[in-house]
């Protein structure tokens, strides 16, 4: 971790802060790692993750979470209330896979994390979700808590869903939760789902994209 530590201390894009805990109950020591990414598309991420240290080595990765936001600038920010502030974050879905676990010491996992963030976009090519909320701006992001395999969801429910919600976005997470649910009842394995589930993640930001050109035009 020092090592990485003085690596990115000569990166202005990238801060990375850790500490240790004692797990009790698993009789562990457990090293919580934040890392706050400023991407080339004026992104901002935080990327938190947990991994167990047990007779000096370390365990699985647990507890890790990525967020991101578009960056407005400090300025701009602190004239919004906290409230407003956090509901610009969305949480995205994040999978370490046990392979990558296994093949890459976590310096170079974090490292590799850390520059495929930095490039969202590049990264987004390959992953639908990611470019579904490159699509979409802070004004859509205040509605959708967050994006994951299986679509967008607002983590809005009841009565008031249709009263506060704007219909783009209703219409949005209605469709994912349609194809989820005809998926669920069909022959399709579970990688095949997510590639129909990502195909229509490509198709929704190429859409959402020419609308938002659309409406710049004079």
């Amino acid at each position: 971790m020092k090592w990485l530590n003085s690596i990115c201390q000569d990166q202005k894009w990238v801060n990375i802060h850790s500490f240790e805990r004692i797990d009790v109950e698993n009789e562990r020591t457990v090293l919580e790692i934040e890392m706050t990414i400023v991407s080339l598309s004026e992104r901002i991420y935080e990327l938190t993750l947990c991994v167990g240290i047990k007779e000096n080595q370390f365990g699985r990765i647990f507890e890790s979470s990525l967020r991101g936001k578009v960056d407005l600038g400090v300025g701009l920010e602190h004239e919004l209330p906290w409230h407003e502030q956090e509901r610009m974050w969305c949480s995205l879905c994040l999978g370490v896979s046990h392979e990558h676990e296994q093949n890459l010491p976590l310096c170079d996992l974090l490292v590799s994390m850390a520059l495929g963030l930095r490039d969202d976009e590049g990264t987004a090519m390959r992953l639908p979700m990611l470019d579904l909320f490159l699509a979409h701006d802070e004004k859509d992001h205040i509605w959708i808590e967050s994006y994951d395999l299986n679509g967008p969801d607002t983590g809005i429910y009841g009565s008031d869903y249709g009263e506060l919600v704007p219909i783009e976005i209703r219409m949005l997470c209605h469709k994912f939760v349609c194809i989820n649910d005809e998926l669920e009842g069909s022959a399709f394995e579970n990688f095949a789902r997510f590639d129909i589930i990502a195909d229509e993640m490509k198709r929704e930001s190429l859409k959402i994209r020419r609308n938002k050109l659309g409406h710049l035009e004079p």
